[in-house]
């Protein structure tokens, strides 16, 4: 079986053949996350990732992705086999685990400009195809930044794909301009599609909380 095979099988809740499903495979839907191939089935046995509408899929040695009109899965691929897995633009019905928000990006880089994208952290992203991909993603920040807050930093968390078709997986962190800064984060997802007449945008936007610097 494919990587996408794979991942077809656990969107519906099944369990892949020959350990398609690594069993310390984590699980990231919201701001909730799960570790483990039982955990992670039960999810989306409970929860089907709706494939009838799918537009576009994407497979790379190093990368899986299923993108409908507004919801998507992102997969890490280990010699076809998942390790990682993101569902994006579906909101969890259920309680979010409790989780503390930070402002800016999470690697302590903290480098300048709104979007951060390194070409040598995507082998498996053709460069003809980077441009259209990152002017989708600016875009989506821009938009998430007129909307009304104060600073907004993206980072291309995965990138794959051919000049065809291709996708990044986003994480978009974003400090709201109130009098009590909120800080929020959230996954976003990108695709273009030689197919498409405009790039794929998902972006599910989770609600701010507080957020207090403290020295």
């Amino acid at each position: 079986m494919t990587g996408l095979d794979n991942l077809r099988a656990i969107a519906q809740g099944r369990r892949p053949d020959h350990d398609g499903l690594l069993g310390s495979a984590r699980f990231a839907w919201g701001q909730s996350e799960l570790l483990g191939e039982e955990a992670i089935i039960a999810s989306f046995g409970a929860h089907p990732f709706d494939l009838s509408h799918e537009l576009l899929s994407i497979e790379t040695p190093t990368g899986a992705c299923l993108i409908g009109e507004n919801h998507a899965i992102v997969a890490d691929l280990y010699d076809g086999r998942i390790g990682r897995l993101w569902r994006v633009g579906e909101e969890l019905e259920e309680d979010p685990e409790a989780a503390i928000d930070v402002a800016f990006d999470t690697d302590l880089r903290q480098e300048r400009g709104a979007l951060n994208f390194r070409a040598e952290d995507h082998p498996d992203l053709h460069s003809a195809a980077a441009e259209n991909l990152l002017l989708a993603a600016a875009d989506l920040v821009e938009k998430v930044r007129i909307g009304g807050k104060l600073r907004v930093r993206a980072f291309v968390l995965r990138a794959f794909g051919s000049p065809d078709s291709s996708a990044a997986l986003i994480s978009l962190f974003t400090l709201d301009n109130e009098t009590t800064r909120s800080a929020s984060f959230a996954y976003a997802v990108v695709g273009t599609s030689s197919n498409a007449q405009k790039p794929i945008i998902i972006y599910q936007p989770t609600q701010a909380r507080s957020w207090t610097p403290r020295l």
